[in-house]
């Protein structure tokens, strides 16, 4: 049986991999519980290095996972989109979340990668840990795990040591509120200048509520949808906009009688929206009033 201290220090950390790997909380938080109980069978006291062991525990089932759910993604309903994490009030053990945060548009990209790509990736760039480390938690050669990552890389475009969908936060957050008040009072001419001329509105609904099944494209489709969907539900007084924290980043928390309806996620590139992250699937939307249950 494992004692609180123990469950504090390590589950934050472990939540946090197999949440980076795995793009869903609640598999995240399955995930964390089964290998701190596993562990909790185990001798310790024969374990030379427990932080490494329940890493390495962690990542090779969130490969597993990974691994299970492609076939589940490939004939989900529309686009799949990852879990939103919305932090409402950071507490110490919230900390290490929002230090080795990775923004929700790094997450999407990441779909990319093979479960062994994004564990590399994930470990390497999110967590900093050395090739040595990463090579002995995958049981592969340090020369492999360079080349992974690597191939990882270049698959997502990622060519900094620093996340580059990671924005100034005065910037982004200047541009979601004026996003919400041109798209809240009808004022089409400014929400067209927040947006890039190429910019693709992703909605995932899950097939449980409506959603567009496909991206939609362009500046002018965006608007005309997103002017649409307020025509329709925009004069409901149930309605409420917050604007909240989403992967360390601000994004928008749309209520309808107090209940979470939408979480909208965005990308900027050059001062402008390039992509926005409709998360409608009521699955996903689970912590996004109560957050992470520790």
């Amino acid at each position: 049986m494992l004692d609180d201290q123990f469950y504090q220090e390590y589950k934050p950390l472990l939540f946090s991999i197999a949440y980076r790997m795995t793009g869903a909380i609640t598999e995240a938080e399955d995930i964390t519980h089964d290998v701190l109980l596993d562990f909790g069978k185990l001798n310790g006291e024969q374990i030379e290095n427990i932080k490494a062991y329940l890493c390495k525990m962690v990542t090779n089932r969130s490969i597993d996972y990974l691994k299970s759910a492609r076939k589940k993604r490939e004939v989900y309903i529309g686009t799949w989109l990852p879990e939103p994490f919305i932090i409402h009030d950071v507490n110490p053990m919230h900390e290490v979340l929002m230090h080795d945060s990775i923004s929700y548009a790094l997450l999407c990209l990441m779909e990319q990668l093979t479960p062994v790509e994004r564990a590399v990736f994930v470990l390497r760039e999110a967590f900093g840990y050395e090739y040595e480390e990463i090579a002995s938690i995958l049981e592969k050669e340090v020369a492999n795990c360079r080349k992974i990552l690597s191939r990882a890389r270049k698959k997502i475009d990622y060519k900094d040591d620093v996340d580059p969908l990671q924005v100034n936060q005065e910037e982004l957050q200047h541009l979601v509120q004026s996003f919400l008040v041109a798209a809240t009072s009808g004022n089409t001419e400014s929400f067209l200048t927040l947006l890039a001329n190429d910019a693709v509105l992703y909605s995932d609904g899950g097939g449980k509520v409506k959603a567009a099944l496909v991206p939609i494209e362009t500046r002018e489709r965006v608007a005309q949808f997103i002017f649409g969907l307020l025509r329709k539900f925009g004069q409901d007084d149930e309605l409420k906009f917050e604007l909240v924290n989403v992967n360390g980043q601000i994004g928008i928390l749309i209520k309808r009688d107090n209940k979470p309806e939408n979480v909208v996620c965005f990308e900027i590139e050059k001062n402008q929206i390039k992509h926005i992250f409709s998360i409608r699937n009521p699955e996903k939307l689970t912590f996004a009033l109560r957050g992470i249950p520790f």
